[in-house]
């Protein structure tokens, strides 16, 4: 007598289970064929040395923020600009609107833009401009609820520490740029 013959584990698996690895295969072949890669790290040239962040407010949120994300970086930040060798990132002016997008039939706000907007240059401790002034602008646009006012000005600072945050990577990546063209 001949024994029962055990199902293999393809016959147990659905169909597009098995596709899986072919899917994610020709995905991968897709990604890297139209020039797709991931963002390396901040890497800023040894020449630079240290960066001195400064602003008209030196404990501004975006200053301290990109002190800390230059840190993480591992770049060496300055206390001050006038440290001895130390490049200087200068936010030169920075801003912030609000405005109504859309209002009700009681002429009641509906929807808000927050704009948030940063110039900012970079000079080397030999004092040569690496980066000219750059003015960047990011905004988000939010519903606001007339009836919920305890909670719109907590959705607003969220709007704006994600805004500061987005800001914080657009400057280091423009500074990452504008430094591996030179």
């Amino acid at each position: 007598m001949r024994a029962a013959s055990l199902p293999t584990a393809s016959c147990c698996l659905p169909r597009w289970r098995l596709a899986l690895p072919a899917l994610a295969l020709a995905l991968a072949l897709l990604l890297a064929g139209c020039g797709f890669a991931p963002r390396g790290a901040l890497k800023l040239p040894e020449d630079l040395g240290a960066i001195a962040v400064t602003a008209g407010d030196p404990y501004s949120p975006l200053v301290e923020g990109l002190r800390r994300d230059l840190r993480r970086a591992g770049v060496p930040v300055a206390a001050d600009a006038d440290a001895e060798g130390a490049a200087r990132l200068a936010i030169t002016a920075e801003e912030w609107s609000t405005r109504a997008l859309s209002v009700d039939a009681f002429v009641a706000t509906r929807e808000v833009e927050t704009r948030y907007a940063v110039t900012f240059d970079l000079v080397d401790a030999a004092g040569t401009r690496r980066l000219e002034a750059q003015r960047i602008e990011l905004s988000r646009d939010y519903l606001y609820d007339a009836a919920e006012a305890f909670g719109n000005p907590g959705e607003q600072e969220i709007v704006q520490e994600e805004l500061r945050r987005d800001m914080r990577a657009a400057i280091l990546r423009r500074v990452d740029l504008a430094l591996r063209a030179d």
